[in-house]
């Protein structure tokens, strides 16, 4: 057991004293207090290391090394030796050894994983500053970007590497085998700002995935006005992906958390977009799909623009469950136009390619208890784009790489669980 003494010994003027300073002389002599304690438990280590190694090794000067901890910078002085086994050709530190620190770490896990943390929610140069008023130094916000770059390349390698065990391999996962009675799942995607010079000189932009899962909602306040309610069991998953490889690895997420391969229904929700109907139709998922009638709506705006009276009558026999009768109408409005005719066969192709999910959830009724998730629009999914997406990565004159965006999009959407969060801090340091 390693046994560290040091003595905190204060000298405060009683002259002018409040508790405003009283505070902050405490707090300069606990930080200096604090930096003293952790040399000397690295003296400790060090000498109870060298007395182990005696005999196996030969001292060959000192070499000193700077780590940044939650305590601030520490310099210190270390032991290089020679071990005399193995030929008698290498070298190496053995604190760092018994330390576990690695060539070049300058940080300790503790400085990286909060830098990260700020990173994933405030711009990287804010990230910076305010890590910097915690350990009270102050770090490049270039030194964050590295982190999340790195981070985030090895989630991303573990991500893959699972979907190609599974999907390419044919391996199971270790998923929990609870059986839920409906999974929902939500997929949308939204546009970032291209940072590649000659893309951002042409405006434009790459598309960002997101996927949502949940098993039901549960009331979370019950205003004057409007109830408000919050997801169960919600799962979150996003990329800057192929449609094929972001919908395996949603499968997988799904699976990991939810078991979505055994629940008894599963409800896919989508915009009606090629990419989403293609991963909702794909085997694995066996899935009833839904069509957004939310975004089914703008499309008629768009397309019908100043036909409110027209809009509001389609919309009705909608609601009614009259999708015959909707799309005659719609196709009898067509026959009747020669201008924005192309418009026209656009919205009628929309139809008819997403119209085996114009009333996907409705025949889910009667079948589920929890009715208030069979619904015909992604809200949750709009609500959760914004907060994953929009609230970071679309702030005034930001632009983004696609392996930027998609390295802090991994990290961003792990620490929303705080148990899957510590998790992978605690498998990296394994």
């Amino acid at each position: 057991m390693l046994r560290v003494e040091e003595t905190l010994e204060i000298s405060i003027p009683r002259e002018g004293l409040n508790v405003n300073r009283l505070e902050e002389a405490l707090a300069e002599a606990f930080e200096e207090f604090q930096k003293r304690v952790v040399m000397a438990a690295l003296e400790e280590v060090e000498r109870g290391v060298l007395e182990e190694e005696q005999g196996r090794v030969v001292k060959k000067g000192k070499g000193e090394r700077y780590l940044c901890t939650r305590f601030g910078w520490i310099r210190y002085e270390r032991q290089k030796v020679r071990y005399l086994g193995e030929g008698g050709k290498r070298y190496g530190f053995p604190l760092d050894e018994a330390l576990g620190l690695r060539p070049h770490e300058q940080e300790t896990d503790w400085v990286r994983r909060r830098g990260i943390e700020l990173a994933c929610d405030h711009p990287y140069r804010q990230a910076a500053e305010l890590l910097a008023q915690e350990i009270g130094e102050v770090l490049s916000h270039r030194t964050l970007h590295r982190w999340v770059q790195e981070e985030g390349k090895r989630l991303r390698r573990e991500e893959e590497a699972k979907r190609e065990r599974v999907f390419e391999e044919g391996d199971t996962l270790d998923a929990e085998e609870e059986e839920r009675e409906i999974v929902v799942v939500e997929v949308d995607g939204t546009m970032l700002s291209s940072q590649e010079r000659q893309r951002m000189e042409r405006g434009e932009r790459f598309e960002v995935k997101l996927g949502l899962l949940y098993t039901g909602k549960e009331l979370e306040s019950k205003q004057a006005r409007r109830k408000r309610y919050r997801l169960k069991e919600k799962v979150l998953y996003g990329g800057v992906e192929e449609a094929e490889a972001f919908g395996e690895k949603l499968y997988l997420r799904g699976e990991e958390r939810l078991h979505v391969g055994g629940a008894k229904h599963l409800l896919f929700i989508g915009d009606g977009a090629k990419w989403i109907n293609e991963i909702a139709g794909a085997d694995y998922w066996k899935s009833v799909y839904q069509l957004d009638w939310w975004h089914y709506q703008r499309k008629l705006r768009e397309t019908l623009r100043g036909e409110e009276k027209l809009i509001k009558e389609l919309m009705r026999l909608l609601r009614e469950g009259k999708g015959e009768e909707h799309r005659r109408l719609l196709r009898l409005r067509r026959m009747m136009i020669r201008e924005e005719a192309q418009k026209m066969d656009e919205l009628i192709d929309y139809l008819e390619e997403n119209w085996e999910g114009l009333y996907g959830s409705w025949s889910l009724r009667g079948k589920v208890k929890a009715q208030e998730v069979l619904v015909v629009g992604s809200g949750a999914m709009e609500k959760n784009i914004e907060l994953m997406i929009g609230r970071r990565f679309k702030k005034r004159g930001m632009s983004w790489s696609w392996e930027g965006a998609n390295n802090l999009l991994k990290l961003r959407i792990e620490r929303q669980d705080p148990a899957a969060w510590e998790e992978w801090w605690q498998r990296r340091a394994a």
